[in-house]
């Protein structure tokens, strides 16, 4: 390098001011075109393609902010909708039931006053006579009567009946009492005009043809009954 060096620069001086500025010129693009080769265009490469992933970057922010305004401006939809207005419906209902039915609670004789209640009228009417008085098995309000169809599956309704508590009762009451026609007649019907009522269920004329009860006589099974919150029965 260093034997070349002298003779370049000696052919270098021997050449006019021209001929020197077109070799100066030369060398000069020749070095440019180099360091654009080997160091520019990668750098302008890279640069070019940050600044289009940066475009596409921000595009896709837009389009996403775009959605989430849109998304913003819809209405919001609750699925469970239907099914709360439902419940606040029946919740609507079950609170007027309620009150509908303390207000039948005030007139309606309590569980454990109704065998009383209906002993202490058959003292004032001596002409009748007490045959039998039991209470019956607590039902539901809602509760079917109970049959002997389908007994086995007497079991699963039970276990249904107990997991599904009724929230209102039915405390009924079975009389049968003996007497005159009209004396029954009147029991009856005071029993009507007490001012705790009672509710009828149903009433039998004569539904045992037995030979000690002799005409004029008459036999009267009365079923009635009453509601109450609470599930026990106060026995007679």
């Amino acid at each position: 390098m260093k034997q070349i060096w002298p003779l370049i620069s000696s052919k270098f001086e021997a050449l006019n001011k021209r001929e020197r500025w077109m070799v100066s010129g030369a060398l000069f693009v020749v070095v440019y075109a180099t360091i654009n080769t080997l160091l520019l265009n990668p750098v302008l490469a890279r640069q070019t393609s940050l600044q289009n992933e940066l475009a596409a970057d921000q595009a896709q922010v837009q389009s996403l902010t775009q959605q989430i305004n849109d998304y913003a401006l819809q209405p919001v939809i609750d699925p469970d909708a239907e099914n709360k207005q439902r419940i606040r419906q029946l919740q609507t209902e079950l609170q007027l039931l309620e009150t509908q039915l303390s207000g039948l609670q005030t007139t309606l004789i309590s569980p454990d006053k109704m065998p009383e209640l209906l002993r202490s009228l058959l003292k004032k009417n001596g002409n009748l006579k007490l045959i039998a008085l039991k209470t019956l098995p607590t039902q539901g309000l809602l509760d079917s009567p109970k049959t002997d169809v389908n007994t086995a599956s007497e079991p699963n309704q039970a276990k249904q009946s107990q997991d599904q508590e009724a929230p209102v009762y039915k405390h009924g009451v079975e009389i049968t009492v003996e007497g005159k026609y009209l004396d029954l007649l009147a029991y009856v019907a005071e029993l009507e005009q007490m001012p705790w009522h009672v509710l009828w269920s149903k009433a039998v004329l004569n539904e045992e043809q037995n030979p000690a009860i002799l005409w004029p006589a008459n036999r009267l099974k009365l079923t009635v009954y009453t509601l109450s919150l609470d599930k026990t029965w106060l026995s007679i």
